[in-house]
């Protein structure tokens, strides 16, 4: 994909040294620019990509320290020289900044070898670069949290989103820990829900991709993540390491929390609605109930006169009671004014009927408080279970009988 074009400067007095190296092949992707002189020039040494120095008729060191000072960091420099000059140049303080020394006489042969080695390097190198910049570029442009960990857990590669996520840079990053790097110290840790060590290790120790719900601290809050992560092989087929991906999934978690939320509960009083009731009964292994339907008596005067808001007040009122003085039970509204309590455990008869009693005496307790609610009142029938066997839809069509047979004695 990447184009290079290299500018290459020989410095030589050998014209054929010049032809060699403009003989040489061009590799897919690459283009090929020649300068020569016979004595280095700063400004053909500022531009070249390589250069290639022949100091047979030169002053070594001194060409040396020239092209050193003038040539780009990046640059590449091949040094040309006989045995003397090179046991030389070799003992110099910059020998580290020389690319390579070829050592002469060379033949055309070995010349063009040295050249065909050199230019396979070259390449690798483009290659390399190419390959870190997909990597970074890829890495650096998903929201998500990616790592890269060696086997005792200090973190040797991250993208921008992990940084962003832990207000670090990658310089303070790479080569720490976890306690460093997500701001905790071990003591937290164990307290904590933290498990994102541990998962490490189980990836290792399995030797392939594992998914893990892992809570981490970010800032001042946890937050939930969905991590994927798999080990790393060294090149005798060990591991070295992980790789792990996050994807932030705290804002999903509560959005479905919200959607469980509202479809067991009902949204004016906030009490669980029917269907949650009848989840929780299939739950329930002991077979010990005592159940209470509640319905609201002349309830509909309510909404005729004051209007649907006022009848809304009064649900709400009669929810808020039943929480109060029932607050281990299960409170549900079934639907219009008719509301459920169920109770679990064994109960006695004169237990049941106490509770029936106290919950039609709270509700009407408060109603008349209230001016526009002192026309309503409620009905409550109850049912138990006496053996533990009968079903919950057997107790709540006895308990709905009590009930309506108290409505009409009302009326």
């Amino acid at each position: 994909m990447y184009h290079c074009e290299i500018c290459f400067y020989l410095i030589t007095e050998q014209d054929e040294l010049f032809e060699m190296l403009k003989q040489m092949p061009q590799f897919l992707r690459f283009s090929h620019e020649f300068h020569k002189s016979v004595r280095a020039e700063e400004a053909l040494t500022g531009r070249a990509d390589v250069i290639l120095a022949d100091m047979r008729q030169v002053d070594a060191a001194e060409t040396l320290a020239f092209l050193l000072s003038h040539k780009r960091k990046d640059a590449e420099l091949i040094v040309l020289a006989d045995q003397e000059q090179t046991a030389l140049l070799t003992t110099k303080d910059d020998a580290e900044e020389i690319t390579d020394i070829w050592v002469t006489p060379l033949t055309e042969a070995e010349f063009q070898f040295r050249l065909t080695r050199w230019q396979k390097t070259y390449k690798m190198g483009k290659d390399f670069w190419q390959t870190q910049s997909y990597l970074d570029t890829t890495i650096n442009s998903v929201p998500h949290l990616i790592w890269y960990k060696d086997k005792e857990g200090a973190h040797m590669k991250v993208n921008e989103a992990f940084c962003k996520a832990v207000n670090k840079t990658m310089e303070q990053i790479e080569g720490r820990g976890h306690y460093y790097i997500w701001d905790i110290d071990p003591e937290e840790y164990a307290k904590g829900e933290f498990i994102c060590m541990e998962s490490e290790y189980e990836v290792m120790e399995k030797r392939e991709t594992c998914i893990f719900d892992e809570t981490v601290k970010i800032g001042d809050s946890m937050r939930e993540l969905k991590t994927y992560k798999s080990p790393l092989l060294d090149l005798d087929g060990s591991v070295m390491g992980t790789v792990g991906v996050a994807i932030d999934v705290t804002q999903e978690r509560l959005y479905e929390q919200m959607m469980i939320k509202n479809a067991n509960t009902d949204f004016l009083t906030g009490l669980f609605n029917r269907r949650y009731v009848y989840e929780f009964i299939d739950k329930q292994e002991d077979g010990h109930l005592a159940v209470f339907c509640i319905d609201l008596d002349h309830f509909k005067s309510v909404n005729d006169i004051y209007g649907h808001h006022e009848g809304d007040k009064a649900l709400v009122l009669t929810a808020k009671t039943l929480q109060e003085c029932l607050p281990e039970s299960l409170i549900a509204r079934m639907g219009g004014d008719e509301f459920l309590v169920v109770i679990t455990g064994a109960h006695t008869e004169e237990e049941v009927e106490q509770t029936r009693k106290m919950i039609k005496e709270r509700l009407d307790g408060e109603y008349v408080k209230h001016e526009n609610f002192q026309k309503i009142s409620a009905s409550v029938g109850a049912a138990y279970s006496q053996t533990g066997k009968e079903t919950f839809h057997h107790l709540f069509h006895r308990a709905d009988e009590m009930m309506y047979r108290e409505k009409e004695s009302n009326r």
